[in-house]
């Protein structure tokens, strides 16, 4: 509101001031009306034994109520008033500032509660100050059931312990626990009143409180409590001890031995050095090679090392007796202790239970759960389990890697299945585990070896890719292999055909030809000449068909068995005999085996190029060489014939199947030609990358120079 009346200074403040006023105008009616409406209904329940005695079904409907009485007990979320009938629990949303003894009257309906019936108030008057009624005097059997909650009762036992509660209000922050006849019982006091609380330990008191009950979310009851308005309400029977540390100190390894002076009534005193400690809950002493665990609800500046006294009451566990509701007092600092080497034989046995222990093994696994990260440890064929409790960093043993050698110190907790023997020192299950006080109890000796199950299975997987790429590339080869062979035995056969039905002909024409020679008579002499020219140009022809059969034949030898330029050198002076054509070849570079399929189509260009040297160019001088390199071979073709003009549009026959063999190999083929100036027809084919020593040397060498 001072809001909108600042906004209404600012701006338009009378229409402002006007909404402010009808805002306060409605609310008023709503107030109104809701107290018409109660105070029209009639009253149903004036006193608070009518209240109790619903059932959960009859509380829910809300039936109005009026009560008036005394305040036992007030609270920030309510509190327990008594009449003259009997106490109720009072739900209050914003509780008033009120006190025990204060005298009220509260308006409201009746709500189901928690566990008992009770009343959520709607008004509450103060009519003043009233005498508390007395206390009815309980047991703990009889808090237990449940029927005294919200009442006001008296009980008397000993202090056993004093503490402060972490997450609870201020005014239930100090509880005491309360050693009765037949029980113990847990009462919360103010925060302010925990000095004159904490000296009372061993005090016999009696207390008048409200009777109150923890509960689940179900409705049921957990265990009784007793709510205190504060130490007013304490009536001390007989004062503590004038000094609780004048008991006589008791070793830790004699603690409920035979014989010993100790039993579960009596507190014992004993003393030790912390190798844990958590605030507020419990701690751990050890002495002589001997562990106590010593619960307390005492916040004491205590740190690991540090020389301590505990004065409490042994307690039994499945695994030994404890320590409880303990007084600390400290003796000294002192220096850590170191743990003890055991193995997991040992934390078996149940000797070490709360001994600070340091054990070796291999880290199978790390799980990192929401309160806890737990270890999975291997020493030889034991299993241990290793946890650390609410890690200060909440992935704090992240950098630990399955597989590690690690050694672990911490705390050695065994937890028994089932009883001890009654003639031995084993019991039905042993199960250990050792607590982790901090990220510093893990040091890795050795890194995890290299040959882990996970590296194994992808070391296998990579080799089972390996052999079935190695099958498919055979299977590959072999399927090329025999296709192959049936192109090489389909061009040999036919070769033979075109090579007898050619040599056929060619010789029939021959036979004719020199028949007819022998028939010209002698006085025409130009006509037998011309008959003799036709006998040449059959002969070359015959020649010209031989040669091109040769290629073909030539094809079905082994790839070890070709040698492009010896090939191509007998190819070249088998066309050019008879003809004064001078051949010359020359090789180059470090000679390597070439694949048998770039050996064929490099002699099939070579011998085109050859063979349209000798049709077209006339030359007189044909050079073939080839150079080896690491990487691709070239050939290069060269004549000092007439040449010709390289237009770009060469597409005859012949050139067109070299450029198409070219391409097979995924080569460069290129032609320089110039009219006068001869040809020169250059193939670079690439080869297959060679693994040798020597290659990896060599392109290593080539890519420093490169550099």
């Amino acid at each position: 509101m001072a809001g909108l009346l600042r906004e209404a200074n600012r701006r338009n403040w009378p229409g402002t001031i006007m909404l402010v006023c009808g805002l306060m105008a409605a609310g008023m009616l709503r107030i109104s009306a809701q107290a018409v409406a109660i105070n029209s209904a009639p009253i149903l329940y004036r006193s608070a034994a009518p209240i109790l005695a619903l059932s959960p079904e009859q509380a829910s409907r809300g039936d109005p109520a009026q009560l008036r009485g005394v305040v036992i007990r007030s609270t920030d979320y309510g509190l327990v008033l008594q009449d003259r009938t009997a106490g109720i629990w009072i739900f209050l949303d914003n509780p008033p500032n009120l006190s025990s003894h204060d005298e009220i009257e509260v308006i409201g309906v009746v709500h189901q509660g928690r566990f008992s019936p009770g009343v959520t108030a709607q008004s509450i008057r103060k009519l003043g100050s009233s005498p508390l009624p007395k206390p009815e005097e309980v047991t703990f059997k009889q808090l237990t059931t449940g029927d005294k909650d919200s009442q006001y009762v008296s009980v008397t036992g000993v202090v056993r312990s004093a503490g402060l509660r972490p997450r609870v209000s201020s005014s239930q922050k100090l509880w005491l626990k309360i050693a009765m006849a037949d029980g113990f019982i847990d009462a919360s006091f103010p925060e302010k009143d925990f000095s004159a609380a904490s000296k009372l330990i061993d005090a016999v008191v009696r207390i008048d409180a409200a009777a109150s009950c923890t509960k689940n979310a179900s409705g049921q009851i957990i265990t009784p409590t007793l709510m205190v308005s504060g130490m007013e309400s304490v009536t001390v029977l007989q004062p503590p001890p004038h000094n609780l540390f004048d008991t006589p100190l008791t070793p830790i390894s004699k603690l409920m031995q035979y014989r010993s002076g100790t039993d579960y009534y009596h507190r014992v005193r004993v003393a030790g050095t912390v190798t844990y400690y958590k605030a507020g809950e419990s701690l751990i002493l050890e002495e002589a090679g001997r562990a106590l665990l010593v619960e307390t609800a005492q916040a004491s500046d205590i740190k690991l090392g540090d020389r301590i006294e505990a004065l409490g009451f042994p307690a039994p566990q499945s695994s030994g007796p404890i320590l409880q509701d303990a007084v600390l007092r400290s003796i000294a600092p002192g220096q850590q202790l170191k743990p003890a080497p055991v193995t997991i034989t040992d934390l078996s046995s149940g000797a070490f239970n709360y001994n600070l222990v340091s054990i070796e093994g291999r880290l199978l696994t790390r799980v990192q759960e929401p309160y806890r990260e737990v270890l999975l440890l291997q020493n030889k064929s034991a299993l241990l389990l290793a946890e650390l409790a609410e890690p200060q960093n909440s992935n704090a043993l992240q950098k630990l890697k399955d597989g590690s050698t690690i050694r672990i110190s911490g705390i050695c907790m065994l937890d028994i299945t089932g009883v001890w023997n009654l003639d031995g020192p084993s019991a039905s299950a042993v199960q250990y585990k050792v607590v982790l006080r901090s990220s510093n109890d893990v040091q890795v000796t050795a890194p995890p070896s290299w040959w882990t199950t996970r590296h194994v299975i992808y070391i296998a997987a990579i080799l089972l890719v390996l052999v079935l790429a190695l099958v498919g590339l055979e299977v590959y080869r072999r399927i090329e292999r025999w296709r192959l062979r049936a192109v090489l035995e389909e061009r040999e056969r036919l070769a033979y055909e075109m090579h007898d039905t050619l040599a056929q002909s060619f010789a029939g024409i021959g036979f004719q030809l020199q028949a007819i020679r022998r028939a010209i008579p002698g006085e025409v002499p130009g006509l037998r000449e011309q008959v003799d020219l036709a006998r040449a140009l059959v002969r070359h022809s015959h020649k010209e068909a031989k040669r091109s059969f040769e290629p073909l034949s030539l094809s079905s030898e082994s790839p070890e068995e070709i040698d492009v330029l010896s090939s191509l050198e007998i190819s070249a002076r088998k066309m050019v005999e008879g003809i004064s054509v001078e051949v010359t070849t020359a090789r180059s570079g470090t000679s390597r085996p070439v694949p048998h399929k770039i050996a064929v189509l490099l002699l099939r260009i070579g011998q085109e190029a050859v063979a349209n040297a000798v049709r077209h160019a006339n030359p007189s001088h044909l050079d073939i060489s080839i150079t080896h390199l690491p990487d691709f071979v070239r050939l290069v073709v060269t004549d000092d014939g007439c040449g010709f003009v390289n237009s770009g549009n060469l597409v005859g026959f012949g050139l067109r199947g070299m450029r198409k063999r070219a391409a097979a190999l995924s080569a460069k083929l290129e032609i320089v030609s110039q009219p006068g100036e001869g040809t020169r027809v250059e193939i670079k084919a690439p080869l297959p990358p060679s693994f040798t020593f020597h290659s990896v040397l060599e392109r290593a060498r080539n890519y420093l120079v490169e550099r």
